[in-house]
């Protein structure tokens, strides 16, 4: 309905154009050379309007010819695009299916039609970086880094190859600076901070991993590290109880902090972070720790109910009073806590990721380098550690428990 009565009033206008203008009086006259044209003044702006419409026309046809070969030339171009992205997406489906070389033949179609694309670059250099060419990857890679929108992709497929191998020490250079480089693209990265955080710890750099790492048990690892490592005590305490603080669960954390206390020449702050350890996550090396400078097995059994007294109960508590007994010739006290302790007593090092054991704490896994993973478990057969502490060393009398 109301199309209708727009459709009325447009055309009740048009006709009082129309009537207005052929009513309009008078004569037109035309003198052009020896020529001369008369008609009247409705004719004349009926002629004038189509006149105007004819030019109008011409003009519009000019300059659609002159328009055609650069729209002809970007209709081509957007074909090709066109081409180049679909090829594109063929070949990362390849690539997320595991067939390397259906993802490079894509790739190559991708690269004749739109060899600068940035999603060209992409995928041919992830199809050769996946195929073992690291050459042609790198090319393309650094082709990529170079453009505004994506160069975060390009230095990702650089820093990705090299952070695989951390023992060679140009490869380590080369990646902190593309490392860098890629944190301008990107600067919250959290994919890029795993990088760094695995650069740094390949360099031996723990302080600047365990700044740079987010996760709890990443930094509680790194902190350990950085404190075996800190230049001064001061930094060695401060580590450690960063340490502690990230895992109040982790044994190591709490031997860093006696170790730091030790260096520092804080003989009782360093006993005492053995106890706080001893309570919150008993494990045999701070008992070895606690034991180190007592040589008599009676001795090492009095200060071994000492550490006990920390965790009464526990397991581990009961595991180390059985073997300091046992030492100390006190058979039966020696069977009454190993009958408490049964098998409950943690036995190894497993990564919680990959499940590798390990026979002794380490910051990273060795198999799958997963940081912070390992857990003190307590059934692992393969590691089969029984005893965890060692010797006394000759000559050397004293009451660590004192």
């Amino acid at each position: 309905m109301l199309r209708a009565f727009r459709f009325a009033i447009v055309a009740i206008v048009l006709l009082g154009i129309a009537w207005y203008v052929a009513t309009l009086p008078g004569h037109v006259t035309l003198d052009f050379g020896g020529y001369s044209a008369t008609a009247s003044t409705p004719v004349a702006i009926i002629l004038l309007v189509v006149l105007a419409g004819i030019v109008m026309l011409i003009l519009a046809i000019i300059r659609a010819l002159v328009r055609a070969p650069g729209r002809l030339a970007a209709r081509r171009a957007l074909a090709w695009r066109n081409a180049a992205d679909s090829a594109s997406l063929r070949a990362l489906s390849a690539l997320a299916a595991g067939d390397v070389r259906a993802a490079g033949s894509h790739a190559r179609i991708a690269q004749r039609h739109a060899p600068d694309a940035p999603l060209t670059l992409y995928v041919a250099g992830e199809t050769a970086r996946r195929d073992g060419d690291h050459a042609i990857a790198d090319a393309h890679f650094t082709a990529l880094a170079r453009h505004k929108d994506a160069g975060f992709l390009g230095w990702r497929g650089l820093l990705h190859h090299r952070t695989q191998n951390l023992a060679d020490a140009a490869t380590l250079a080369e990646a902190e600076a593309q490392a860098r480089q890629a944190a301008g693209a990107y600067p919250n990265s959290a994919w890029l901070r795993d990088r760094r955080v695995q650069l740094a710890m390949g360099q031996g750099r723990f302080a600047e991993a365990a700044r740079l790492a987010t996760g709890k048990p990443e930094h509680a690892a790194l902190a350990i590290m950085a404190s075996r490592d800190a230049e001064t005590a001061r930094l060695a305490i401060d580590w450690a109880k960063e340490a502690v603080r990230a895992a109040p669960g982790l044994a190591p954390a709490y031997l860093a902090l006696f170790q730091s206390h030790e260096r520092a020449g804080h003989p009782w702050r360093a006993k005492r972070a053995l106890l706080r350890g001893w309570k919150a996550a008993p494990h045999p090396d701070l008992a070895t720790a606690w034991l180190a400078r007592i040589t008599a097995p009676l001795e090492r059994a009095r200060a071994a109910h000492k550490l006990a007294s920390a965790n009464p109960g526990h397991p581990e508590s009961e595991a180390l009073l059985a073997r300091t007994a046992k030492a100390a010739g006190l058979e039966g006290e020696a069977k009454r806590h190993e009958m408490l302790a049964a098998d409950a007593a943690g036995i190894g090092w497993v990564c919680a990721a990959c499940e590798t054991p390990h026979e002794e704490w380490q910051a990273a896994c060795r198999k799958c380098g997963m940081i912070g993973s390992l857990t003190w478990v307590k059934a692992q057969p393969a590691i089969g550690v029984t005893a965890r502490l060692p010797a006394p060393p000759p000559g050397v009398n004293g009451g660590a428990a004192a």
